[in-house]
């Protein structure tokens, strides 16, 4: 893994995070998830402005943030760009750095299809949908997916409102239409789920237990796996239908 701070507009190597930074005491930080194919960053303009937006409705007035990625010369992987909140205390203004990750992972394939089962805990969103420091939620809802054989998890909000997957947003055929949990359910604005929203006719909507028992079809996006789609729900099969939407996103995009 290698790792960078930004310094005065460049991106320097770095070791690791100061222990008294509050990413680290509280998970206090906000990230975006960059896919890097062969050292060519994917919808890195649209990842920044999430990070900008992010830490604007987070309370970072002042801060310093990337206008471009490390250079990753010919790799493959994800690159996370991290803003933490710095040393302090709790309710001090936030202050931090401006972190990135670099890790060689496959990128750019087609994973075979997933098994998905719904979580029985209630899921807690992060502040405004962002992505933030404080995934225990999410890892707890992959664990028990796995444990149960299936590959992730569906999350309810304590509204019982579909939120997303445990480690990406979802789209799902339901009475013949293909939907998408709405963000005031707290899902997250990913890229790759704006980019499937402009290729596939969606409607972003608010979906309960009674909806996902009507699936017919569905898939998982998410920067790493690109359309992963989903060949079984809650034990029941479902017809693989995104053949299409693959071969567009790799066309166009990888």
């Amino acid at each position: 893994m290698k790792a960078w701070t930004l310094h005065a507009g460049a991106w320097e190597p770095c070791g690791s995070l100061p222990l008294d930074d509050r990413a680290f005491r509280y998970g206090m930080s906000v990230f975006e998830t960059v896919a890097v194919l062969q050292g060519r960053p994917l919808f890195l303009a649209e990842h920044l402005d999430r990070l900008a937006r992010a830490a604007f409705d987070r309370g970072w007035r002042d801060a310093i943030l990337p206008a471009l990625a490390p250079r990753i010369a010919g790799a493959t992987g994800v690159l996370r760009l991290y803003l933490t909140a710095g040393p302090g205390g709790v309710c001090d203004p936030l202050a931090g750095s401006c972190v990135s990750l670099f890790e060689e992972s496959e990128v750019g394939t087609e994973f075979p299809p997933a098994r998905v089962v719904s979580s029985s805990a209630p899921y807690l969103p992060g502040p405004g949908g962002w992505k933030t420091g404080n995934y225990w939620q999410n890892v707890d809802a992959l664990v028990a997916a796995r444990a149960q054989g299936a590959d992730d998890a569906l999350l309810f909000n304590p509204a019982g409102c579909l939120v997303s997957a445990g480690m990406g947003n979802i789209f799902l055929l339901v009475d013949g239409g293909w939907k998408t949990p709405a963000l005031e359910t707290g899902a997250r604005d990913g890229v790759v789920r704006e980019w499937v929203m402009k290729n596939l006719p969606v409607e972003a909507s608010l979906l309960d237990m009674d909806s996902v028992a009507r699936v017919t079809s569905g898939f998982l996006t998410n920067s790493r796996v690109g359309i992963r789609p989903i060949t079984e729900l809650n034990g029941r099969s479902l017809q693989t239908e995104t053949v299409d939407l693959q071969r567009i996103y790799r066309d166009n995009v990888l």
